[in-house]
């Protein structure tokens, strides 16, 4: 029926306000970020068709209410991993326009670059699709108001432990191209940096001391083997238990490969950092080097 719908003229659309109330997880594995926004869009000039805002050619005609619920996610990790908090979108009068307010919350899809890790910044972003096409029976366009109000909760932003954030929100629209067609979209922007005092404290300064705990099995005396390789076990033991330790407490990561093209899904942050392999080699050499 949309497409038989009357023309009319191209409704401005204004993004007035984006807060992104939470920030809940990032997981660079799967590529993805849980977050929960409020959009607030202004409709200029549109009071006057709230009841009958599309008229089509048999006519009937559709209400506001129905523009405003096809805004959609762009972004979302999954399908339906992004929903409407509320039961609708609400539209509600300003002058002589109308105002679209939408609360959504889910997994928003993000792909990461970890080339620098555990010193890289990640771009988080959340973006909106409406699902009439720029030059469609129902034309419409969205601009970023010069008013616009973007911000982040600092009190919804759960992962501070491991991120912190960088810059102010930024807001955005333009257009969507899909199949030919061409749909506005709008949305907005984060910059988060990695926390890598949390890494290095808890990765690489045990690390480097478990290193040279390894080099002090050559104190022991070559005539006493047993003892150097009881040192040997003891100390792999204490390097699984933390490694076991380190798996819990932090978070996966992605291997980025050395090309710098691919990604290799395999696992924690010990295994990027190399806890055991270097020092279980160093143990064996020591050890086996002695007892032949």
């Amino acid at each position: 029926r949309l497409c038989r719908s009357t023309r009319m003229a191209v409704q401005q659309i204004e993004l007035e306000r984006f807060d992104v109330l939470k920030i809940q997880s990032i997981d660079t594995v799967s590529q993805s970020f849980y977050a929960r926004c409020f959009v607030q869009l202004r409709l200029r000039g549109a009071k006057d068709r709230r009841e009958a805002f599309v008229t089509f050619e048999d006519g009937t005609t559709e209400s506001a209410e129905w523009f405003a619920g096809r805004i959609e996610v762009l972004n979302s990790f999954e399908h339906d991993s992004c929903k409407l908090i509320d039961e609708k979108p609400m539209v509600r009068d300003a002058g002589d326009d109308l105002l679209i307010q939408l609360r959504f919350e889910g997994r928003f899809a993000q792909p990461m670059d970890l080339h620098d890790f555990p010193f890289d910044s990640q771009e988080l972003s959340i973006e909106f699709l409406i699902k009439c096409r720029v030059d469609g029976p129902v034309p419409t366009k969205v601009n970023v108001s010069p008013r616009v109000s973007c911000s982040l909760v600092d009190s919804g932003f759960a992962p501070r432990f491991q991120w912190r954030r960088k810059g102010e929100v930024r807001c955005h629209a333009g257009t969507h191209e899909a199949n030919g067609r061409t749909f506005p979209k709008f949305g907005a922007k984060v910059m988060v940096a990695r926390e890598s005092r949390f890494y290095v404290t808890n990765i690489a300064v045990p690390t480097a001391v478990f290193s040279g705990l390894a080099f002090t099995l050559f104190a022991a005396q070559p005539s006493e083997p047993m003892e150097r390789l009881s040192d040997a076990f003891t100390l792999l033991l204490a390097m699984a238990a933390y490694k076991i330790t380190v798996t819990d407490m932090i978070p996966q990561a992605v291997e980025p490969t050395r090309r710098g093209r691919g990604w290799r899904e395999g696992g924690d942050v010990g295994n990027l950092c190399g806890v055991t392999r270097s020092q279980c080699h160093t143990l064996d050499l020591g050890v086996l080097r002695d007892l032949a």
